[in-house]
């Protein structure tokens, strides 16, 4: 079990304003906002990175495996960044010979991602979903929410569940409060 997330090493220069760092990252959301950022991959149980891939200059990552691939999707799209990503991580990591489970938060997590890591590594998946959308139910389970649960969600789910490309998938809604839904998407487990 290996679940993703992205790191920052922070960095403060003192003499010049990015201090010479070849792949510096600004994200204001953390910490020490510049610096390098890590996308790593976590063993579940112990907490020890098992693989971890440096985010670089935009054509450095684009040079990077598994970006703009075709995928095997219905429509044939190619990969994206944060698909290529995960696929990047997982065969990096021993679950790509072993199978298993990996997860993330929404920057990983998509159909396109879930579909992938089952059909190339046979590697089971739960994403949270928000911003990759490109085929995920999202409106129709929203509208189904609101439609049984009227003005009383809190707790309450939905789920779908659908096949795309051999790969089962279940798509859940998941009222945490009255006005805030979680998207979860997973390869694996039961309705």
């Amino acid at each position: 079990m290996m679940l993703l997330d992205e790191s920052m090493s922070g960095w403060r220069p003192k003499t010049t304003k990015l201090g010479g760092l070849p792949n510096y990252t600004y994200e204001p959301r953390k910490p020490v906002p510049l610096g390098n950022m890590f996308r790593n991959g976590v063993e579940c149980i112990t907490g020890v990175i098992v693989v971890q891939d440096m985010v670089q200059l935009s054509e450095q990552q684009s040079q990077k495996d598994f970006l703009g691939l075709r995928s095997n999707m219905p429509d044939g799209s190619e990969i994206t960044a944060h698909a290529a990503e995960v696929l990047r991580l997982v065969s990096k990591s021993a679950l790509s010979d072993v199978g298993g489970w990996v997860g993330g938060d929404s920057w990983f997590g998509s159909i396109v991602t879930a579909v992938e890591v089952k059909k190339r590594f046979g590697v089971h998946s739960t994403w949270i979903v928000k911003q990759n959308q490109h085929c995920f139910p999202m409106k129709p389970l929203f509208a189904i929410l609101k439609a049984r649960f009227k003005t009383r969600p809190a707790g309450h789910w939905v789920t779908m569940k659908t096949e795309i490309a051999g790969v089962r998938l279940i798509a859940i809604a998941y009222a945490w409060s009255q006005r805030g839904v979680s998207y979860i998407l997973s390869t694996c487990g039961s309705t």
